[in-house]
């Protein structure tokens, strides 16, 4: 029975190293000659996607690191991130080396890649700085490698539903006035419409009321003399069709002898595929950002995205980004109209009619050529001729004929560039365009730079709309960070006074398991880059009182053995086989439990059910292993016999059994 301490003890304390080493990271492989930190790590973005297929992505990688080899890069790791953006790390002892690493790679990736540039990535402000140097290893301090959520570190939860939209217009033949107000203004004698504006708008939205639309989702406005144009949030095609027919049905009604034409009618809707797709875009926005730090995207439904943003720093420019809609148009604007202002684009001149319009008619009127889905993801800031910031684009290979062409054919014409229904910029078309141009408008800095992100990163097929919205300061969540240690650390101290002074000896015992069991959860979450929310930490706690309770049910179990006149040997034994049939039952039965909640619960619920499994789990291994062997490695020491210790009391005949013969 000797050889097992020998066995047992070491492996404890190799648990317990282990788990300090991951959990706390005090030692970590550091790339660089001593205090000389190199940043060896490059991000390459091309023109054209390089795979179309995820399943792809091994491959591009063995070609890309082919590339890199034959450049005299050997060593060089290569990761595909994006469709379009690679990075390559390469071993350099020193900057120089990192430098030419750089620059190998670069002129070596330009031979086989059309465009290929060096993206600058958004550096940490918050590195850490190692304390010493040995060799390869950095010295670090100690402290929990934990990501921590947004109600621990502040940031920004929010709620965004995907919204359908239908944009349906109508139009009256021959400019006929579809109101009194537009009649008046024109001086229209000869046909008196039978509805003011706003009695026109009324009636409408009552009709679409009638077929189960809510008032909030029907917009209705009059563009122009005879245009009328509805926005209303149908889910399918045949919602469309119908409220298209019932509109259209009225004004014939009311508008008799009048030819009543349908216009353009722009209608998207929201199905899975749409949603993913809104996914995939958040977080392409969020990483080309680079400013949210390890951001969590779920749906939520069929058409609810979750975005939680540990440490944003401006969370309302965040949120602007993540709901611009970012349709990029080139509209062909008719001849008949010309901009009163180049500043805001906001009033145009009726050469014929001699009336000052709004843009809303002119868009109305005008016919979209092409989109920001012809672009390339390579869109660039640059600096303006008028001391502004300008945001090149180009389009890709298919469509840059085409825009040639139009081009061409247009020469004279007058081609707004719109975005998100407002217009940036309405230049007159001077030339053929090879497929390269600019959009103005006089941004700053920081607005072209979120105008280049967006045009990148690709349009939303569908609206957003903020339906919950919570942001929590960074200093609240340091407070909560700090009242949830305090409160931690005051019931641990009390817990390992309570189980020393009322289980005496199997309670120290108690205190080492739980321990290593605490430093064993938290190198689990570290490891398994969990994020650490207040909820989390209650599933801790509660995971912490199921471990104590399973060394309670032991102790309990061995008391009554050593009261029934056993020897302390044969108590432990049997008290731990008793204990384990009900301990394994209440284990199981809350892991169970955490699954369920798991699986049903929303994002803060399922913080909480991860780490009650998370620390259930660890609990489970610390019953199986580490306090039974330390009870059994106790049982066998000659102090490890006293009954006493166990909180009972000792009698002659028991003092007699542990004396030599």
């Amino acid at each position: 029975m000797q050889s097992r301490p020998k066995i047992w003890i070491p492996i404890m304390i190799g648990i317990f190293i282990l788990s300090f080493l991951v959990g706390f990271a005090p030692i970590r492989w550091e790339r660089h000659e001593e205090g000389f930190d190199v940043q060896s790590r490059f991000t390459f973005e091309v023109m054209e996607p390089i795979f179309e297929d995820p399943g792809q992505i091994p491959e591009v990688e063995e070609a890309i690191t082919e590339i890199l080899v034959a450049a005299g890069l050997d060593e060089a790791e290569v990761e595909v991130r994006e469709d379009t953006v690679f990075s390559v790390e390469t071993f350099a002892i020193d900057e120089d080396q990192a430098a030419r690493d750089r620059d190998s790679a670069l002129a070596a990736l330009q031979e086989e890649y059309e465009q290929v540039t060096l993206r600058l990535e958004a550096t940490d402000e918050d590195v850490p700085t190692p304390i010493a140097t040995i060799g390869p290893f950095g010295i670090y301090r100690p402290v929990p490698q934990l990501r921590l959520g947004l109600d621990l570190q502040g940031g920004a939860h929010v709620v965004l539903q995907c919204i359908p939209e239908a944009e349906i217009n109508f139009v009256l033949a021959d400019e006929v006035p579809i109101v009194t107000e537009v009649a008046e203004e024109i001086g229209e004698e000869e046909f008196q419409p039978p509805f003011t504006q706003d009695g026109l708008q009324r009636r409408v939205v009552n009709l679409l009321q009638e077929t189960g639309a809510k008032p909030d989702e029907i917009e209705v406005s009059i563009v122009g003399t005879s245009r009328l144009v509805v926005n209303t949030q149908p889910i399918n095609q045949q919602q469309v069709d119908a409220k298209v027919e019932l509109i259209q049905n009225f004004l014939e009604e009311h508008y008799p002898g009048i030819e009543v034409e349908r216009g353009e009618i722009h209608a998207v809707f929201v199905d899975e595929e749409t949603a993913d797709r809104v996914q995939y875009i958040i977080e392409e926005r969020l990483v080309r950002m680079g400013e949210v730090r390890e951001p969590v995207i779920q749906r939520q439904g069929f058409d609810r995205i979750i975005v939680e943003m540990p440490g944003v720093r401006d969370p309302d420019r965040v949120l602007d980004i993540l709901q611009s809609t970012a349709m990029l148009e080139f509209r062909l604007i008719p001849e008949r109209y010309e901009p009163v202002s180049a500043l805001t684009y906001r009033e145009w001149h009726d050469t014929e009619t001699g009336r000052t319009v709004s843009w809303e008619e002119v868009r109305a009127e005008s016919t979209v050529e092409f989109t920001g889905r012809d672009l390339l993801p390579n869109a660039q800031v640059q600096a303006g001729q008028a001391a502004d910031w300008v945001v090149g684009f180009e389009l890709r290979h298919g469509q840059k004929d085409a825009f040639h062409e139009f081009t061409r054919r247009n020469i004279g014409r007058t081609m707004a560039i719109v975005l998100d229904r407002d217009v940036q910029m309405a230049p007159t078309i001077r030339s053929a365009i090879p497929g390269r141009g600019i959009i103005e408008g006089n941004m700053t800095t920081e607005e072209a730079g979120d105008l280049r992100l967006l045009l990148n990163a690709g349009a939303l097929p569908v609206p957003l709309e903020i339906v919950g919205n919570l942001t929590v300061s960074a200093t609240l969540g340091q407070a909560s960070v700090i009242r949830s240690l305090q409160a931690a650390g005051i019931g641990v101290l009390a817990l390992f006074i309570f189980m020393i002074a009322y289980y005496r000896l199997p309670g120290a015992l108690a205190v080492v398991a739980l321990m290593i069991y605490m430093m064993l959860v938290v190198a689990v979450t570290a490891y398994a880059e969990v994020t650490l929310t207040l909820p989390g930490i209650a599933g801790l706690i509660l995971s912490l009182g199921t471990a104590v309770d399973a060394e309670i049910i032991i102790f309990e179990r061995i008391k009554e053995e050593v009261e029934s006149r056993k020897s302390v040997r044969a108590a432990v034994a049997a008290g731990y086989d008793r204990a384990w049939t009900a301990i394994l039952d209440a284990e199981v039965t809350t892991l169970l439990v955490a699954a369920v909640l798991y699986w049903l619960g929303t994002s803060l619920i399922m913080g909480f059910a991860l780490m009650l499994a998370i620390g259930v789990a660890c609990s489970l291994f610390n019953v199986v292993t580490l306090t039974r062997w330390l009870l059994f490695m106790t049982a066998e020491t000659r102090i490890g016999q006293k009954r006493i210790l166990y909180g009972v009391p000792e009698r002659p005949e028991d003092t007699m059994e542990t004396q030599p013969a």
